[in-house]
């Protein structure tokens, strides 16, 4: 059995993995708590895994704390992997390869094993990436936008808008409250600039992209697309576990 850790800017999702699959998968949110608590609460009912294999985009700090704690408790050292510039039938578009997010590395691996053709991978969490990848496993780029909390933030930040609760519900056009139409101006951002970046991508291709889209705020930007878009929660954590094989 395999510990398999998608660590970001706010929360930590994880999976077990035994075979290939993930048999079991959870989420919880680390930022501004104590994550060694909130590894107790998560894991310490696992039997010991074989190995963990971590993404971490989550800072140098959370690296130290998770590798703390996995060798305490398991004594086991874990694997931070990055992004190379070739592996598992997909080639990095990056000059540095590292440079590339892990996790979106991770994701390009699990669509390129899952969907045939050409797809555009989005990616809805703290920032919200766009990554295509052709048909021969060829990533061709992306691009970084500010996620749905971070808009928010921006927004009360920078204007006299007397609001301090951020919404997490769906998007309404004609909001009542003032926390609810911020959050409904970020969803409806969010999923305009999707729909017109992969129109974009499509056309300078010229070709059919399929879409999945990943990430927290996945579910509550989907509904807003007028692009077709496979949800699927677990893409970064899939893209581990074939990473994963390579060790």
């Amino acid at each position: 059995m395999r510990l398999l850790l998608d660590v970001g800017n706010t929360s930590v999702k994880w999976g077990v993995c035994n075979t290939g699959a993930i048999e079991k998968s959870d989420c919880f949110m680390h930022r501004g708590k104590d994550v060694r608590a909130l590894a107790d609460q998560s894991w310490s009912e696992l039997r010991t895994p074989s190995a963990v294999y971590i993404a971490n985009v989550g800072g140098e700090q959370l690296q130290q704390q998770l590798s703390g704690w996995i060798g305490a408790r398991w004594d086991i050292t874990p694997v931070f992997l990055t992004a190379t510039a070739a592996a598992c039938g997909v080639s990095n578009a990056y000059k540095i390869p590292a440079k590339l997010g892990v996790d979106r590395w991770a994701a390009l691996v699990a669509a390129h094993h899952d969907t045939p053709g050409a797809s555009c991978i989005i990616d809805c969490g703290t920032a919200i990436t766009l990554d295509l990848l052709d048909a021969t496993g060829r990533h061709r780029g992306g691009m970084i936008l500010p996620g749905t909390g971070m808009l928010q933030q921006l927004l009360l930040q920078n204007t006299a808008i007397n609001s301090e609760a951020r919404s997490l519900q769906a998007a309404s056009l004609f909001s009542a409250a003032t926390e609810d139409a911020v959050n409904s101006g970020s969803l409806y951002m969010a999923a305009a600039t999707i729909d017109r970046v992969v129109a974009d991508m499509a056309a300078e291709l010229d070709t059919r992209l399929q879409l999945l889209i990943t990430g927290g705020d996945a579910g509550r930007i989907q509904t807003l697309l007028t692009c077709s878009a496979r949800h699927d929660p677990e893409l970064v954590l899939k893209g581990l576990a074939i990473l994963a094989g390579e060790y």
